[in-house]
């Protein structure tokens, strides 16, 4: 095994990474200004290139990230693994129950 060559494809792929992903990059670096390790939670700090990529939008077992690049969600998460990321009717009850009210602190006929 060539461990020259090896660490010559590994920085060519996270110098690739750095330049496919200026955005995260940017809101990794901003995040570090307020939250510890510059993301919610330090788990997401084990990331293979330099940042964790941040996201977009999600919708079934795909994410894209802040800088347009579309993934296949392998993890989808604690929620997502359970339905997919955003699915219609879960997307569509809970916009109609936000435009009625989501924090009253008091019963409702629901």
């Amino acid at each position: 095994m060539d461990r020259e060559r090896l660490s010559g494809l590994l920085r060519l792929e996270e110098e690739r990474f750095v330049e496919q992903h200026p955005r995260s990059r940017e809101l990794f670096e901003q995040g570090k200004q307020s939250l510890l390790a510059g993301v919610p939670m330090p788990w997401m700090t084990e990331w293979a290139g330099a940042y964790p990529v941040f996201v977009a939008q999600a919708s079934g077992a795909h994410f894209t990230d802040v800088d347009d690049n579309t993934y296949v969600d392998f993890c989808l998460g604690d929620t997502g693994a359970m339905t997919g990321h955003s699915p219609a009717a879960t997307a569509e009850a809970i916009a109609a129950q936000a435009i009625r009210g989501i924090t009253l602190m008091l019963p409702t006929e629901d």
